[in-house]
C-alpha cells in the first residue's frame, strides 16, 4: 500500500485515513483498458553508434541557440474543457479520428476563436488556489518570415503536462506524453514562410488517482500544474545541421560527441492550410551516411565538424544570458580545438562524430569553486564560411563511489553534501492562507531568490522536487554553484503501477529525455528514479532497467531512489549507485527523532556496506502555534544523527536534504500549502532556519561573485575509438608500451650476457 506523505496537522488523520483507502482501491484495480499509446523516443544507431530519436528525428538540444528563431511564447488563446482521456491514451492510429471529431475544427486555421481566454505562455491552465487538473486547447498564430524558406524548422517545446497533441495549419505533427521533459518536431514541410502560420495544441491532463497507466499515477504532494508550462519556439537551420553536442566530463579531459541531421524535405510555402491531417512518421528514421549529395548547402566534401572549447567567465552582468556564448571573455581563443571531415548524408540521415581532449592544468568545478568551459561546435564549408553552429556549457567534475567503505567522492576526495528540497513554483506572498496563489517559476529572477535562501543557509545540494528540474534553474546551479538531484516521477508506486508504467515504456522515454536535456549541465550529479515505493521484485526490476538505461546515455551521475526510511533494511537498492532514503522519525514513524534516525542510518549502511547513504528528505510542517518550534526541534535532533559524512574517515552518510526549503502547494485534499519550509511565503524565515544556519557547513552559490574566469595550461586532441573509453584505450596504450620497453630492456641483456658466455668461452 503507498504511503500518503501528507503532514498529519489538524484535520490530516481524517484526510490521510481517506487518501490510503482511495490508493489502496486505485492500486488494485487497474484501468479498464490501459493506454495503447506508444512511447515516441527510441535509440537508433548512425555509423553503428547511438543516437536519440523522437517523432522522425534526432532528439536536439534545447539550450537557446545563436540561430534564427521565432519566440512562440507568449499570449494564446484557450479554451478551458474537458478531454476524453481514453482517447488522449490510446494509439493515435485508432484514435486520430476520434480526437479530430471531438475537436470539433479547432485545429483548423479558419476556427473562430475570439470568444476564447487568454493565457500566458510558459504558464499553467490551473493555477492554485483554484482548479484541480484541467485540460484545453492552446491557439495562436504569427508570421514566418518569408527568408526561412529553404531552411529546415524545428518546432520545440520545453514541457507540456501532461500530453500535448500538435498541429500546424491544420496539419497533424504529433504528439508527446509526460509532464515536465522536452520535446521537438521537424515542422520543415508543413510551415508556411512568408505566411501567418496557426498553431494549435490540444493539452490533456488526467487527474491524478483517476487511472495507473499515467506518470505519476496517484495523488501526489505537490501540485498538478497542467497545460504549456514551458516555452515553446521554432529554430530555423541549413538543411544540413547540428542537431546537438554532448560532454562527457572526466578531471583531466572531456569525450565529445556531436549529432548531425540532414532534413528529408524542403519548404513547401504554398502548401494548403486544410490539408487532411495525417499521423507523424515514424519515430526511427533510416539513419545513414552516403551521398552524392553535398553536405553543407552548395559546399563540397572538404566541409569539417570543427570542436573548440573556450574559457567561461560567469559575472554578474551575463549570470541570467540565455546563451552559452555569452559567457566567453571577449577576445578570449580556444583553448582547444580539432577538425573532424564531415561525411555526406542522404536526405533524413542523421551521423555522430565524437572526439576528445586530454587538458591539463584544468579548472574544476564544484560548488565551492563552479568553474565553467564553453564548447563551440561548427560546420564550416570549404571557403571557411561557417553555416551552423552550436554552443554550451560544461564543467570538469567527477561523482562516484568508493566501495570499499562506501563513501562518496567528488572529484576524487571523499565528499558530504548538505541539501534542501524545493519546488518550481513561486506562492504569492501576499496570500490569505491555505488560498493562496501560486504559478510554475518561468524566470530567472525568481529562481535566484530561492537560490538566495538555499545559499543563506549554507547548503549546496537542490533536490528538485521529485520531477525533472527546471532548465532555468540548472543553467544558475551550474554557474553559481549548487548540485542537484533530479529525478523522474515514479512517486508512490506499487508492483502493480510500476508493471503498467514499464510495459507502457514511458518512465524510460521520461529519464532518457530528463539526461539527454540534461547532459551538459555540471551541476546535476545524481538522477533519481523512484520516490517512497513499494514492492520487491517489480521495484527491483524496474531500478535495474533504468539504472541500465541511465548509464548507457551518459555514466557521470550516479543513480538512486528515494526509499522509505521506516525500512532501512530494503534490499531495492542494490542495482542503483547510492542508497538513498526519506526519514521521518519522531514525525510520521518512530518515537524518538535522534534515536530511531541513528539506528536506521546503521542498519542501511549493514545493509548497503559499499554505498553512500543519502538521506534525502527529514523534515516537519510548521502549522499551529508550536509547529515552527517543532520543526526547529526535528532539525536539531534528525541532523546530528547524520554526522556519519562519508567526507570524513569511516562515514558513509553522502548527503542530508532537509525537507523543504520553502513551502509548497498541493493536490492533497484538505490541505492547499504544505508549510514545510525554512522559509514563509513572505521570504521571512522560521526559527529551523537558525539552527540550520549553525548546524549546516555547505560552501556554494558565489560563482557569479567569484568571477571565475577558467583555465587550460595544455590540451591535446584525442579522437575516440568507437564504443571505447578512450582513456582506457591510453592506459592500455600505456601499459603495453612499458611492457614492449620492459621486454626489450630483458631481452638486450640476454643477448649481451650470452654473447659474453660465448667470447669467454
Amino acid at each position: 500500500m503507498p504511503r500518503v506523505h501528507a503532514p498529519l496537522h489538524a484535520g490530516r488523520g481524517v484526510v490521510a485515513a481517506v487518501l490510503l483507502a482511495t490508493a489502496c482501491l486505485t492500486a488494485c484495480a487497474p484501468a479498464a483498458h490501459p493506454g495503447s499509446l506508444p512511447a515516441t523516443l527510441s535509440m537508433g544507431e548512425a555509423g553503428g553508434l547511438q543516437v536519440a530519436v523522437q517523432n522522425g528525428i534526432p532528439v536536439p538540444t534545447f539550450e537557446r541557440q545563436q540561430r534564427r528563431q521565432l519566440e512562440l511564447s507568449g499570449t494564446w488563446r484557450v479554451q478551458r474543457l474537458d478531454l476524453s482521456d481514453d482517447l488522449s491514451l490510446t494509439d493515435r492510429a485508432q484514435s486520430l479520428d476520434g480526437i479530430l471529431a471531438e475537436a470539433a475544427g479547432r485545429e483548423q486555421p479558419g476556427y473562430d476563436d475570439a470568444g476564447w481566454g487568454e493565457i500566458q505562455v510558459p504558464g499553467a491552465l490551473n493555477q492554485p488556489p483554484d482548479g484541480d487538473e484541467i485540460d484545453g486547447w492552446y491557439r495562436r498564430s504569427a508570421y514566418v518570415s518569408a527568408r526561412w524558406a529553404g531552411l529546415a524548422v524545428t518546432l520545440k517545446f520545453a514541457a507540456a503536462n501532461y500530453l500535448a497533441d500538435v498541429w500546424i495549419n491544420g496539419q497533424y505533427v504529433g504528439y508527446h506524453e509526460g509532464g515536465y521533459t522536452p520535446f521537438a518536431f521537424d515542422v520543415t514541410d508543413v510551415l508556411q514562410p512568408g505566411r501567418r502560420n496557426t498553431f494549435a495544441v490540444r493539452i490533456a491532463n488526467p487527474s491524478w488517482g483517476s487511472r495507473n497507466d499515467i506518470v505519476p499515477w496517484g495523488l501526489a504532494d505537490w501540485w498538478n500544474y497542467g497545460g504549456l508550462t514551458g516555452g515553446v519556439w521554432l529554430e530555423a537551420t541549413p538543411a544540413t545541421h547540428l542537431v546537438r553536442a554532448d560532454v562527457v566530463p572526466h578531471l583531466d579531459g572531456i569525450d565529445v560527441a556531436v549529432v548531425l541531421h540532414r532534413t528529408g524535405a524542403e519548404s513547401v510555402a504554398d502548401a494548403s492550410p486544410t490539408a487532411s491531417p495525417t499521423p507523424s512518421p515514424s519515430p526511427s528514421p533510416p539513419f545513414g551516411t552516403t551521398s552524392a549529395a553535398p553536405v553543407i548547402g552548395q559546399s563540397t566534401p572538404e566541409a569539417v565538424l570543427r570542436v573548440e572549447v573556450y574559457p567561461a567567465e560567469v559575472r554578474p552582468d551575463n549570470l541570467t544570458s540565455a546563451v552559452a556564448s555569452a559567457l566567453v571573455p571577449a577576445g578570449a581563443l580556444p583553448d582547444a580545438s580539432d577538425e573532424l571531415p564531415l561525411p555526406v548524408l542522404d536526405a533524413g540521415a542523421a551521423a555522430r562524430l565524437d572526439t576528445g581532449f586530454l587538458l591539463g592544468g584544468v579548472d574544476l568545478w564544484s560548488p565551492a569553486h563552479p568553474a565553467l568551459y564553453v564548447l563551440h561546435a561548427a560546420l564550416v564549408d570549404a571557403t571557411g564560411a561557417t553555416a551552423d553552429e552550436l554552443w554550451t556549457t560544461f564543467g570538469l567534475r567527477r561523482v562516484d563511489v568508493q566501495p570499499d567503505t562506501g563513501q562518496l567522492l567528488f572529484n576524487g576526495n571523499p565528499a558530504a553534501f548538505t541539501g534542501v528540497g524545493l519546488h518550481d513554483e513561486q506562492i504569492d506572498p501576499a496570500g490569505d492562507g491555505e488560498r493562496a496563489a501560486a504559478q510554475p517559476i518561468t524566470s530567472p529572477e525568481a529562481i535566484l531568490a530561492q537560490l538566495d535562501h538555499a545559499r543563506s543557509v549554507d547548503a549546496d545540494l537542490l533536490r528538485t522536487g521529485h520531477t525533472p528540474a527546471n532548465p532555468l534553474l540548472l543553467m544558475l546551479a551550474d554557474r553559481l554553484g549548487f548540485a542537484v538531484w533530479e529525478e523522474i516521477p515514479l512517486y508512490h508506486y506499487t508492483p502493480l503501477t510500476y508493471g503498467i508504467a514499464m510495459q507502457r515504456g514511458i518512465p524510460q522515454q521520461m529519464l532518457r529525455e530528463m539526461a539527454l536535456r540534461d547532459m551538459n549541465h555540471a551541476s546535476v550529479l545524481f538522477h533519481g528514479l523512484s520516490n517512497e515505493s513499494t514492492g520487491t521484485d517489480a521495484r527491483e526490476a524496474a531500478l535495474t532497467t533504468l539504472n541500465d538505461i541511465d548509464h548507457a546515455i551518459d555514466g557521470t551521475r550516479l543513480t538512486g531512489q528515494a526509499a522509505y526510511g521506516s525500512m532501512p533494511d530494503d534490499p531495492t537498492q542494490a542495482p542503483l549507485d547510492v542508497a538513498g532514503f526519506t526519514f521521518y522519525y519522531g514525525v510520521f514513524y518512530g518515537t524518538d527523532a535522534a534515536a530511531d534516525t541513528a539506528r536506521a542510518l546503521a542498519i542501511a549502511h549493514a545493509t548497503n556496506p559499499g554505498k553512500p547513504v543519502m538521506a534525502l528528505e527529514f523534515g516537519r510542517w510548521a502549522d499551529g502555534q508550536q509547529g515552527p518550534a517543532l520543526q526547529a526541534a526535528i532539525l536539531e535532533e534528525t541532523y546530528p544523527q547524520l554526522n556519519a559524512r562519508s567526507s570524513r574517515w569511516g562515514g558513509y552518510v553522502g548527503a542530508s536534504v532537509w525537507w523543504t526549503l520553502e513551502d509548497f502547494t498541493t493536490m492533497v485534499p484538505g490541505i492547499g500549502i504544505e508549510h514545510f519550509g525554512l522559509f514563509e511565503p513572505s521570504g521571512a524565515a522560521r526559527p529551523a532556519v537558525t539552527s540550520a544556519k549553525r548546524l549546516f557547513v555547505a560552501e556554494a552559490g558565489e560563482g557569479a561573485r567569484q568571477q571565475i574566469e577558467s583555465d587550460v595550461q595544455r590540451a591535446e586532441v584525442v579522437r575516440r575509438v568507437t564504443g571505447t573509453d578512450w582513456r582506457l584505450m591510453g592506459y592500455l596504450l600505456y601499459g603495453l608500451g612499458v611492457s614492449v620497453a620492459i621486454l626489450a630492456t630483458l631481452l638486450a641483456l640476454l643477448i649481451r650476457r650470452g654473447g659474453r658466455a660465448r667470447s669467454g668461452a
